[in-house]
């Protein structure tokens, strides 16, 4: 029976496209990874949002400054006045507390749990040797997986942007619509390139908690070595953000296209590494 060929014959798997079967398996991948992720998404989301929305409301309080600075002495206000966020307006408050800050760290750590576990987590489970064997290429399986997990990812930085710029809106600061459309397209550029490290890690390292940890470790490290000079464009905050997007709301082209290619080199040096591997 045609049936029979498709699920245990060799020759009939060159012809899943044509019956059907290829794609209904690579749906079920995706609802599988959404099944396994989902409550990862949502408290991802929840807590961004959250974030978000506290960091725009604090704007209307903290806009006149701290009270009784008057009182501080000279050389401790001087210290005080460098760490405050930058108040001129609303987008440079939103881009140095929000898209440069809050939302690129705890995003990355978003980042680091989804993708992290995409496939160490398989081998850790002992899953990998069934879920690497089924019909379907390592390829797509790798496809399915980044696919919805990037999704999720991508899903809560628009959910939480959308918390952040909702508290300006309440506190009377509404942000430039381009500014913000700018800022979120650098945010998820940046937070693709660190799923991708996470997804590297995850076929390298066969432990998830390792992986995550790995992953963690290395963006710490290029930002710790970003502060100096000569490393400057180490910093994950230079290679794919700009600070000229407050006054010039227009994508950069440079850290677009360095985020994007770095992300496209980590994912196929991924797929190749995961084709050698034996489970």
């Amino acid at each position: 029976m045609p049936g029979a060929l498709c699920s245990t014959c060799n020759r009939c798997r060159s012809m899943r496209s044509s019956c059907g079967l290829w794609r209904r398996d690579v749906k079920a991948l995706m609802w599988k990874e959404l099944r396994e992720n989902r409550l990862k998404i949502i408290v991802g989301c929840v807590l961004l949002s959250i974030i978000g929305l506290a960091v725009s409301i604090a704007y209307r309080f903290l806009e006149g400054g701290i009270p009784g600075m008057a009182q501080i002495p000279p050389e401790y206000a001087d210290l005080i006045k460098k760490l405050m966020p930058d108040f001129s307006n609303v987008n440079a408050y939103l881009y140095s507390q929000w898209f440069s800050k809050n939302l690129q760290q705890v995003g990355a750590i978003l980042a680091i749990v989804l993708l992290g576990s995409a496939v160490a987590g398989e081998r850790e489970l002992h899953t990998a040797i069934f879920l690497f064997s089924r019909p379907v290429s390592r390829g797509m399986i790798l496809a399915a997986k980044v696919i919805v997990l990037f999704g999720g990812l991508v899903l809560a930085v628009l959910v939480s942007t959308g918390g952040a710029v909702l508290g300006a809106i309440i506190v009377g600061k509404a942000p430039q619509s381009a500014f913000v459309l700018a800022a979120t397209l650098h945010s998820v550029v940046a937070l693709i390139a660190f799923a991708s490290l996470a997804t590297l890690l995850s076929v390298l390292v066969p432990d998830r908690v390792k992986a995550m940890l790995f992953s963690g470790g290395v963006i710490i490290v290029l930002s710790v070595a970003g502060q100096f000079k000569p490393f400057h464009w180490l910093n994950p905050l230079a290679l794919f953000g700009s600070s000229a997007l407050i006054q010039h709301p227009v994508p950069q082209l440079v850290p677009v296209v360095v985020g994007v290619v770095l992300s496209a080199c980590m994912l196929g040096i991924s797929y190749y590494i995961l084709q050698q591997q034996e489970f």
